[in-house]
């Protein structure tokens, strides 16, 4: 598991000084604290092709764990840099799971650059900064490089490249005003009759997910 764990140090403002967290793993278990508070995550039970975080909320003082993130994300229209601003939480892990393994990124407290463990010595995981995080998702995941976009009429051709993670062993869709189509690794060209006051989304079979959009805005 400490190998696809990754650390991002002072990423999160604290609620008081003395705030702390650790993180302590038993197999497949995650053992997390934030303070007085414990939360315990057993990844062999999450499902694949889900994002699960741990988040805080600064209004009730309460720590706990979010299962269904992205369609969280979907419901409210919201990327998960502005969920956090949005609805005033702030993230301490997110674990994101595919083909029975995990993905995991731990956001440490200002000031903090290390992670407090009983169980582990975190050290050697790589530590990386906010501004790493999107190449560190699409290593994990997938990205598509080189997207053109031509109308045709009532249609709507994409041309893309796709580059897919290894980890990342889930199907692939790119959605568009209900239709959807799986993309695979390499070049893809998909048509779909366009509706100008959507975009394509790309993840799972009819996803919205905003943080993975395609605009598609005729004559842009």
């Amino acid at each position: 598991m400490l190998q696809n764990l990754f650390i991002f140090p002072d990423a999160i403002r604290r609620f008081h000084p003395e705030e702390k967290i650790k993180l302590n793993i038993h197999g497949s278990v995650l053992e997390f604290f934030r303070d007085g508070a414990r939360l315990i995550v057993d990844t062999n039970l999450l499902q694949d092709g889900t994002s699960t975080i741990i988040l805080h909320n600064p209004v009730t003082d309460c720590v706990y764990v979010l299962y269904n993130y992205r369609e969280i994300l979907q419901a409210l229209d919201l990327t998960p840099r502005s969920f956090g601003r949005t609805m005033h939480q702030r993230c301490f892990m997110q674990i994101d799971k595919s083909g029975g393994k995990v993905f995991i990124k731990v956001f440490l407290l200002q000031g903090d650059y290390t992670l407090d463990s009983d169980t582990d010595d975190f050290s050697a995981c790589s530590h990386k900064t906010l501004g790493e995080m999107h190449e560190l998702d699409w290593e994990y995941s997938w990205v598509l490089r080189d997207t053109t976009i031509r109308f045709d009429g009532d249609k709507v051709r994409l041309k893309f490249f796709v580059k897919k993670s290894d980890f990342w062993q889930e199907h692939i869709y790119i959605n568009h005003a209900g239709q959807s189509q799986e993309i695979f690794p390499g070049w893809n060209e998909v048509e779909f009759k366009y509706i100008e006051t959507e975009d394509a989304y790309v993840g799972a079979k009819n996803c919205r997910y905003k943080g993975r959009a395609i605009k598609l805005r005729e004559g842009e």
